[in-house]
């Protein structure tokens, strides 16, 4: 029998940051290149939320912990299939984060993991991303808001908080964004050989 490679384990990767850190196209491009499916959390929100949102209206927590229980259902589903996954989802409040990691427990997966790299941008690089998205009409989320969230921001320290990486962004392109992931987390090679 020749011999193939297998994934070992189930996993999740959360590409996490603030609105416009480049977290869903850095998410598309791990995803593509370990051809695993990719969940945008910002498809998880509800009508509602999108519309305060593009009103100027911060969400508050309970809600955000509400949408991670949605997204951690499109988790089972892809789990169900066994395929690990990608997410992009901003994961701000180190509660959100928390309970993304005790899915894994829940469902009593031996060996699985949830690793969150945080991608780490300057404010006024966001900001002037925003507002060249406002313009560009390509997202809900204005600029208003940025202030807001940076806020409500609980910035994620590796060495207090398990599984997880920072990654420093700056003007990067997307695909130099996802290498440095790719290098940062090991998580991402779990294959093994069998005959």
């Amino acid at each position: 029998m020749s011999e193939v490679l297998v994934r070992d384990r189930w996993y999740a990767l959360i590409v996490a940051g603030p609105s416009g850190s480049g977290k869903s196209v850095v998410a598309e491009q791990i995803a593509r290149e370990l051809s695993l499916p990719v969940i945008d959390a910002d498809d998880y929100h509800s009508r509602e939320a999108v519309e305060m949102m593009k009103s100027g209206t911060p969400l508050t927590d309970d809600y955000r912990q509400n949408w991670a229980e949605r997204i951690i259902g499109g988790m089972i589903a892809w789990r169900r299939r066994g395929e690990s996954v990608v997410i992009a989802c901003s994961c701000i409040r180190r509660r959100t984060r928390d309970r993304f990691r005790t899915y894994v427990n829940e469902a009593r997966m031996v060996g699985g993991q949830v690793v969150i790299a945080w991608l780490d941008v300057p404010a006024d690089i966001l900001k002037a991303r925003l507002l060249n998205r406002e313009e560009q009409h390509t997202h809900f989320f204005p600029a208003s808001l940025l202030a807001s969230q940076l806020g409500s921001v609980q910035e994620p320290d590796p060495q207090s908080e398990p599984g997880v990486v920072k990654v420093e962004v700056r003007n990067d392109a997307p695909e130099a964004v996802a290498r440095r992931v790719w290098e940062a987390v090991p998580a991402l090679h779990p294959f093994v050989t069998r005959s």
